[in-house]
């Protein structure tokens, strides 16, 4: 993807997935969800946490993402006509860069596809995207770092 096309979340299901994120986390550690749309759109609309996929992916307080899972997900993706575009996941304060396993270990190893980082284990709302790591996987282990300003991701009021 690039900064034209980019990723549009309406407001309400971010809402509802930082909400989730913060449930599940419980304060006290990484939660994650996969970012899900139509086949052949760029508007999110639905979100699937990891653990619903994989009961073990939280059990660490890292999130752990078994290949079960993944099968999980794809069979999710086709009966819905869906596809990934993104995942998000939580780390513990406000740091929002990607960690050593982030970098090295994306969920889904597509060029185009965006990680998004909520701090704070999503303890705080977060109406917008202000303070949340987004990255797009370029390939072959390479990022791309975009700010909430440049409009790559955006939160829409649909």
């Amino acid at each position: 993807m690039n900064k034209q096309s980019g990723l549009e979340i309406p407001r309400s299901l971010w809402t509802r997935l930082v909400a989730e994120l913060c449930q599940r986390g419980k304060g006290s550690r990484e939660s994650g969800a996969f970012l899900l749309a139509r086949v052949g759109e760029s508007t999110i609309s639905e979100f699937v946490c990891f653990d619903d996929l994989d009961s073990t992916a939280l059990e660490t307080g890292i999130i752990t993402f078994h290949g079960a899972g993944f099968v999980n997900l794809w069979n999710l993706c086709r009966e819905r006509g869906l596809r990934v575009l993104a995942d998000v996941h939580t780390h513990p304060h406000e740091w929002t860069e990607q960690s050593f396993s982030d970098r090295t270990n994306p969920m889904i190893n597509q060029p185009g596809h965006f990680a998004l980082i909520v701090p704070h284990y999503a303890q705080h709302p977060q109406s917008d995207l202000i303070g949340v790591g987004i990255y797009e996987y370029l390939g072959r282990h390479r990022w791309k770092r975009w700010l909430p300003a440049d409009g790559c991701v955006r939160l829409s009021d649909l």
